[in-house]
């Protein structure tokens, strides 16, 4: 009988260290991967908005005031945004912002947006006061990034900054604006956390374990004497 007891008390040790070695080795292939596929949508979208950036000339928004929506050089930019923004199915927004580091106020100055949608769109020295502005005013040394998606009261994104300067060959230091653009946050989270077959194949793992360790168990289990 005590034969009996210790092989069984031996089986449900190797069960749950078992358990925890596969659940444990799927926890960490599972982040790890979504961790690869976060940096890899990130560094595409800082890519994305650093292009999109470099095709602006500083003298298209400059002198751009409030009330100045439906100006011809207004409408112009936020066109050329549209056009730009168009060619990436996955961005639903470009705009442009005009940061003051004095103060540490962001306002926008142009939203493409307008005039397709009015009512969603930004106007003019509107503040924007999303969670992202640390990384807007990180933007004024390259392109940046959301740590993650955010919400405001416009919805929930994921975005991404780049500077525009006043020098075509590279940055002198005069950047005029922050070039904008937004993904839609359920997007960005699905389009990261394709993993799932990961922790399909960690089950079916600790369940093919278990049943043969049950199976060996069962073999070695001996018949008590009369």
């Amino acid at each position: 009988m005590a034969q009996t007891c210790s092989c069984s008390t031996k089986l449900w040790v190797a069960a749950l260290i078992a358990v925890v070695v596969i659940g444990g080795l799927t926890a960490f292939a599972y982040t790890s991967s979504n961790a690869a596929l976060k940096n890899t949508a990130q560094t595409g979208l800082k890519s994305t908005v650093g292009v999109m950036a470099a095709q602006i000339n500083a003298s298209e928004i400059q002198g751009i005031k409030a009330g100045d929506e439906n100006s011809t050089q207004y409408l112009a930019i936020a066109g050329k945004l549209r056009t730009m923004r168009s060619m990436n199915d996955h961005i639903i927004n470009a705009y442009i912002i005009k940061v003051n580091t004095t103060d540490k106020s962001a306002v926008f100055l142009v939203d493409d947006l307008y005039p397709v949608d009015p009512a969603g769109s930004a106007r003019i020295g509107q503040a924007d006061n999303s969670p992202d502005k640390m990384v807007i005013f990180a933007a004024l040394s390259g392109p940046t990034a959301s740590p993650a998606p955010y919400s405001d009261t416009w919805g929930s994104f994921m975005s991404a900054y780049a500077p525009i300067d006043d020098s075509a060959a590279d940055s002198t230091g005069n950047t005029v604006g922050i070039l904008g653009i937004d993904v839609a946050a359920d997007d960005y989270v699905k389009s990261t956390t394709t993993g799932g077959w990961i922790i399909a194949t960690g089950v079916v793992s600790i369940v093919i374990i278990l049943g043969l360790l049950y199976t060996f168990g069962r073999k070695e289990e001996k018949p008590e004497k009369p």
